[in-house]
């Protein structure tokens, strides 16, 4: 596993990525900001920076959000399976694979988070190359690049882009050359989408993980043509009025529990109706619970056919990525998800809210 951007693994990654012509990327299940960004701004990279590379397709397992779909480039990707939603039916649903030597596999640690897409790669004798920021990575890639203490996987896409077009592992902004006005005009682009998925996974700059490093990185993405203002209101505010009802619907189920050390919030699936809302418009809400004075860990709740999506957050010593672990569950220390299955939402909410107090007492 490299740590602190590793030299040697970035070069081992972009050398294996310019041995291919054909190469295809993919991240997980209901994408993100972070999914999203890095898979366009490698996208970009591969196209414009390798004379060998002739093609990449960007193949998603699940939809797009619709409020993802502005970034460059987002035109061009592709929906493995069926179109089950809006954001599905804006771009070409496929099937089968595409022909290529590459897959490249970002911001996930587990085949199975691409469900039938991660079934369709294992059979197929393209090399495989991974870049994730999670914890306890499965040895599924011929080339894996994961780093725990990266703030997102875009700050590693930017990483392998800095060190191809500058020489520079580590850039410092006294040393960042200011950037002329036909110099490399695709990383324009590139720099925007991996600029709003380090701004997405950090929550706007606040989260743990938000270095010094990073903001050197940021510096540069900005100086190469990120728009942060742009990438804020294309992503953020863009709610629509039935996805705001919605969130203040959500919110009125807030309930404490252990001391209010607790939050847990419940969306069931006829206020999903009732507001003609999607799973898709509800990213984001889970960070409301933490809001609240003296809450330390928060859990959003979502109820789908068959299963019960969970979210879960936290702060200061709460690592809840084992909580989520219980249920089959991942993501990070303090932000991960779970799909609970055969269950009614209120027997969930009743079974989380009693780990949660066994995780509290284990710590007194």
């Amino acid at each position: 596993m490299a740590t602190s951007f590793s030299q040697s693994i970035t070069e081992e990654v972009r050398e294996e990525l310019t041995k291919h012509e054909r190469i295809l990327i993919t991240t997980h299940v209901n994408p993100d900001a972070d999914a999203i960004g890095s898979a366009l701004g490698l996208q970009h990279f591969l196209i414009n920076a390798f004379s060998r590379v002739k093609q990449v397709h960007v193949v998603l397992p699940s939809a797009c959000p619709l409020n993802l779909l502005w970034m460059p480039g987002a035109n061009s990707m592709m929906v493995w399976g069926e179109p089950t939603t809006q954001s599905e039916s804006r771009l070409r649903v496929i099937n089968e694979l595409p022909e290529v030597d590459c897959i490249v596999v970002l911001d996930l640690n587990a085949l199975s988070r691409l469900q039938t897409l991660g079934t369709a790669i294992t059979n197929t004798s393209a090399r495989i190359v991974n870049i994730d920021h999670h914890t306890f990575p499965e040895d599924f890639a011929h080339v894996q690049w994961v780093d725990v203490d990266a703030a997102a996987t875009c700050q590693l896409i930017a990483e392998l882009v800095i060190s191809q077009t500058t020489n520079e592992s580590h850039p410092d902004a006294s040393t960042v050359p200011a950037p002329s006005g036909n110099e490399r005009p695709w990383l324009a682009d590139c720099a925007q989408c991996l600029y709003t998925g380090i701004m997405s996974d950090t929550g706007s700059f606040r989260f743990p993980r938000t270095t010094p490093q990073l903001f050197r990185t940021v510096a540069w993405l900005v100086e190469k043509g990120a728009n942060p203002v742009l990438a804020y209101e294309s992503t953020f505010n863009v709610n629509s009025m039935r996805r705001t009802r919605l969130l203040g619907a959500t919110l009125a189920t807030m309930q404490l529990h252990h001391s209010g050390l607790l939050c847990v919030m419940i969306i069931r699936a006829s206020d999903l109706k009732m507001f003609d809302c999607t799973v898709d418009d509800t990213e984001g809400f889970v960070h409301h619970t933490l809001s609240i004075l003296g809450v330390s860990i928060g859990i959003l709740l979502i109820e789908q056919p068959g299963v019960v999506k969970c979210s879960f957050r936290s702060k200061g010593q709460w690592k809840i990525r084992d909580l989520a672990a219980a249920y089959g569950g991942g993501g990070h220390d303090y932000a991960a998800g779970a799909r609970i299955y055969d269950q009614t939402i209120d027997a969930a909410a009743e079974t989380i809210v009693d780990a949660v107090g066994d995780m509290i007492m284990a710590r007194h």
